[in-house]
């Protein structure tokens, strides 16, 4: 990959910007648009994760222990690098119409994904030191082998990788997107049962065959990425690296992605708190907790994906001064993003029962999770609700306000979890996970309106915008 722009084989310097709808159903049906191939994407690689799981749920139990200490960190990490790398989707979005000025940019970006895939690679390469210091069985230290060294390099190859998935994200290529994560969960559903199962000729490999195909993936995939973001965007003859770094360009992108990974460091933080409060209580409760989030995460994952697809709409908004199409397009993605999630949580309420079984064979554990289920989707809805305005403020570049929402609403939600477990059990914890859920609501709003009311004009003249909507 080379570190500068070729002007002898580079297009025009400038590309018509999209244009940029004034009413809300346009907007939002552009936002599903952009919106569909991102949930697909999201579901596809869940549905790779699980087969994965599932595969090496046939290994022995002393590697599936090893795996389980590695994903430990691996999960929460690598969450923090995918969000803190959407912080430079902003930036992709507003010098769309510029190659020139869009090429550093990315090279900004990549440098953020190298550096950040670096302290994740160490991270999971000291697993085994870590494992040995809490007390973690020797056995269980001993099958990691070559394990972490396999995912510290994926690590290092996803970040970079992810780096070029927001750029097609910021640039509104979701269904290039859609292709390429189908392309790795395929790939990784041909490699591991291969690798870690050994078929016929095939030697079994067991958890060291899951980490070869893991890093097997990125290493083809990688390419793939850049050769498509070379083809398909407005940096078509630009031959996009890592050049010098540019320290004031890192820092700009950083001061809006570090907070945005940070909410998700919260989050996932307090939930495995909440996790651990829950099994002070017992194995059933714990079962029931574990299950509940698994649904959680499986039915209403649609709301991330049109948080991500609404960011440049409010990017475009922004840079035609208007504050009133700010706020517009933000309120749009309500109507996609709502209907998607009623529509989920009324079928899993309706489905609890059967879908319940498919998860336990226990009936205490099955009365439990279908008892929490409605509030399960009062949650759904009000993550729905307070990813609006999180998405909006990654628009305006402005990300630190969503860090104090989340550390008051979760951070409160952790220091009453004990007494609120002692009270009223699982079901009270949970109602207290709405209530949180809901206070981000109303503080993001609050912080969303501020700071649209900064970035923009009121009343501007809206250049570029398309009257015609």
């Amino acid at each position: 990959m080379s570190s500068s722009t070729d002007p002898a084989q580079a297009p025009p310097t400038a590309a018509a910007p999209p244009e940029l709808p004034r009413r809300s159903g346009v907007i939002a049906r552009r936002i599903a648009g952009k919106a569909l191939p991102l949930y697909l994407s999201m579901f596809a690689t869940l549905f790779g994760t699980a087969v994965t799981a599932a595969v090496l749920g046939n290994t022995s139990t002393v590697e599936l222990a090893a795996y389980a200490l590695v994903i430990a960190v691996f999960n929460p990490m690598i969450m923090v690098v995918h969000g803190t790398l959407r912080g430079s989707m902003p930036f992709f979005t507003e010098n769309e119409d510029s190659p020139e000025a869009l090429a550093p940019v990315v090279r900004d970006s990549l440098w953020i994904a190298l550096f950040l895939g670096l302290l994740g690679g160490l991270l999971i390469l000291a697993v085994p030191l870590g494992a040995r210091l809490i007390g973690v069985a020797e056995p269980t230290v001993a099958a990691l082998g070559l394990y972490p060294l396999c995912m510290a390099g994926y690590v290092v190859l996803a970040s970079i990788k992810n780096a070029t998935t927001v750029l097609l994200v910021g640039l509104g290529h979701t269904t290039a997107v859609l292709v390429l994560s189908l392309t790795a969960v395929a790939l990784s559903l041909v490699l591991t049962p291969v690798l870690v199962l050994g078929p016929g000729p095939f030697p079994e490999l067991g958890l060291l065959g899951a980490g070869i195909s893991m890093l097997g993936m990125n290493v083809l995939t990688l390419g793939l990425n850049f050769a498509v973001v070379g083809r398909m965007t407005v940096l078509r003859g630009y031959r996009i690296g890592f050049g010098r770094p540019r320290w004031a360009g890192i820092g700009r992108i950083a001061r809006v992605g570090v907070p945005t990974g940070s909410t998700l460091l919260i989050k996932s933080g307090s939930l495995s708190v909440l996790a651990v409060v829950v099994a002070r209580i017992g194995p059933e409760e714990a079962a029931v907790h574990q299950v509940v989030v698994v649904l959680l995460g499986l039915s209403f994952i649609s709301f991330v994906a049109v948080g991500q697809a609404t960011v440049p709409f409010t990017v475009r908004a922004a840079r035609a001064r208007s504050r009133p199409l700010v706020v517009r397009t933000v309120l749009a993605s309500y109507l996609v993003s709502v209907p998607v999630v009623v529509v989920s949580g009324t079928v899993l309420w309706w489905g609890a029962g059967p879908v319940a079984w498919l998860f336990t064979d226990d009936p205490y554990v099955h009365a439990g999770v279908v008892a929490i289920v409605p509030l399960l989707c009062l949650v759904g809805l009000f993550d729905a609700l307070q990813s609006a305005p999180n998405s909006g403020m990654l628009g305006l570049k402005d990300t630190r306000p969503a860090v104090y929402a989340f550390a008051f609403g979760y951070g409160l939600l952790v220091l009453v979890s004990v007494p609120v477990v002692e009270l009223g059990g699982l079901t009270a914890l949970w109602a207290a996970y709405t209530a949180a859920t809901a206070s981000l609501v109303l503080l993001q709003w609050i912080s969303f309106l501020r700071i649209s009311r900064k970035a923009v004009r009121e009343g501007a003249p809206e250049a570029g915008a398309e009257r015609s909507g």
